[in-house]
């Protein structure tokens, strides 16, 4: 029995003691000023400035590091047209660590007439700049029945430099209701058919067997129109006049 008292005693000391060191350390944290918000850390930012993403924050330094709510932060920040993804982290003593993830540019997305620089989900991310029609092709978009796979296709292309005609030797691409006309920038016009994304890769590498053999006997610049929307196994070549 006094065994028992004692062993009782000893965790009942030893809880108190836990709690009493949790409650300091908590009180440490979130309502003294020793770890308070003194420096802001960008990483991984091109074109976002650290004054948009620290104007974003709300943050005016002195904020006590442990009450930031990271998870709202994180929210906030993502409401940047260019910020696809942003991980935030404290670092002790007084600094918030904050990585982005930056949308790349995929195309230029004619809309109303007017061009929006997107990225590889559509979105749009800002206006463009007269350099960007060296960078990327034009994208109109006449059907959205395929728009989702329509980008993640283009994705691929950008991504893939195996196979011919390069993504960057695209003026304009154009989505219609069953397939995508392609313009190349040595005018070449290529009818694609619209598929699921493996039928896409399929026909795209029978495209690159077309374009290797037109180069390699000298027919690429005779050439107007390449038709891939036929039957399997099939394409249309159409020379210039």
């Amino acid at each position: 029995m006094r065994d028992f008292i004692k062993r009782y005693r000893y965790y009942l000391f030893g809880s108190i003691i836990s709690l009493l060191s949790l409650g300091l350390i908590v009180y440490v944290l979130y309502f003294t000023d020793l770890f308070v918000l003194k420096e802001i850390r960008l990483l991984g930012a091109k074109k976002v400035s650290k004054e948009e993403v620290i104007k974003l924050t709300g943050l005016k330094g002195g904020e006590r590091l442990f009450t930031i709510d990271l998870k709202r932060l994180t929210e906030k920040l993502k409401e940047h047209p260019s910020i696809e993804d942003v991980i935030v982290a404290r670092r002790l003593p007084s600094l918030l660590e904050i990585t982005v993830k930056e949308r790349e540019g995929l195309a230029i997305l004619i809309k109303e007439n007017r061009g929006y620089l997107i990225d590889k989900k559509g979105v749009i991310i800002g206006g463009i700049l007269p350099q960007d029609y060296f960078y990327y092709p034009l994208v109109e978009i006449r059907d959205e029945s395929w728009k989702e796979n329509f980008f993640y296709f283009l994705s691929w292309l950008k991504n893939n430099k195996t196979y011919l005609p390069v993504y960057e030797n695209y003026s304009k691409i154009i989505l219609e209701r069953d397939k995508i006309i392609f313009y190349t920038k040595n005018h070449i016009k290529i009818y694609f058919p619209l598929g699921i994304m493996e039928d896409l890769t399929r026909l795209y590498q029978n495209l690159d067997r077309i374009m290797v053999y037109l180069y390699e006997n000298n027919l690429i610049e005779k050439v107007e129109l390449i038709r891939v929307d036929y039957p399997y196994g099939q394409a249309l070549i159409k020379f210039r006049s």
